[in-house]
């Protein structure tokens, strides 16, 4: 399960460890990081030191950690981190086939120290383009956008209301109170894995970025709804059918939305935006 507070983006430490061969998408940045910092003036920095490599067979650990001056991404395959350097799902990303899918690497990128500064303002937009450089150099990457009408979900409002709950949360005074007194300034805290998110002084928008996840199809805003919301929003994770077990009585994602939120998950079709890879090259150890 994945905790993250919604603060600067080079601030956030996000991890997935696995003990299987299993593949999984980490959650986007996007979601996890709105990139609130002040911006970095003049030009962007540049990556000082930027190692790839196929990982070491046998070894099935994940993870995606980014620090105060670098960024270590460990078995990630090619497909995953493009969704998080390009804020996108899977199903937004076309043309990878092969070892992009499959093979995983390890690359570690860091800045030099007279550019840390700088790096420490990055908005969320500009560590993007960060990190799609990289990607872009380490793989030879040749990409291009598409928007393309598809089948997608809108999250409306249900007939009966919404059920969400403004929040009460507030703003830390200092960054060093919030550190102090973590349990006490939630505003921007989120919680979210397979079946299951809570957010606390969070837009609609990260729930529609767990409801992408949880059903694998764009899900597009339309409640109207723009304040800040205290979520909780409990589902079973298989979205085919009830196990007999103990998901038998856990609602669909589906029912979940209506019951619990006071909305409804629509389907319907929509423009979606489309990254189409149309070259990558498979990195040796370096």
């Amino acid at each position: 399960m994945l905790k993250c507070r919604l603060a600067g983006v080079v601030a956030c430490i996000v991890a997935l460890m696995l003990v299987s061969p299993l593949r999984a998408q980490l959650p986007r940045m996007s979601v996890v990081s709105p990139g609130d910092a002040a911006p970095a003036a003049g030009p962007l920095p540049e990556w000082d030191v930027a190692v790839v490599k196929p990982h070491a067979p046998g070894d099935n650990t994940m993870s995606w950690r980014s620090s105060t001056d670098s960024v270590e991404m460990v078995n990630l395959t090619l497909e995953s981190m493009i969704c998080n350097a390009w804020y996108l799902n899977g199903f937004q990303v076309s043309g990878l086939s092969g070892w992009m899918k499959s093979s995983g690497f390890d690359l570690t990128a860091k800045v030099s120290a007279e550019d840390l500064a700088a790096y420490k303002k990055l908005n969320s937009k500009q560590y993007q383009e960060m990190m799609q450089k990289l990607l872009i150099e380490r793989f030879q990457l040749k990409v291009h956008m598409e928007t393309k009408t598809l089948p997608i979900y809108e999250l409306t409002v249900d007939k009966g209301g919404s059920k969400l709950k403004p929040t009460t949360a507030i703003d830390a005074p200092s960054e060093e109170e919030m550190r102090e007194h973590p349990e006490k300034y939630k505003k921007g805290f989120s919680t979210m894995g397979p079946g299951r998110f809570e957010g606390t002084g969070v837009q609609v928008g990260a729930l529609t970025a767990q409801l992408e996840n949880a059903l694998g199809k764009p899900v597009h805003d339309t409640t109207g709804l723009k304040g800040l919301y205290d979520i909780t929003l409990h589902y079973r994770p298989d979205q085919t059918a009830a196990d007999n077990g103990e998901n038998a009585d856990v609602p669909s994602v589906f029912s979940a939305v209506q019951e619990q939120l006071g909305l409804k998950l629509v389907p319907a079709k929509g423009p979606v935006e489309m990254l189409v890879v149309d070259a990558a090259q498979k990195p040796e150890a370096n």
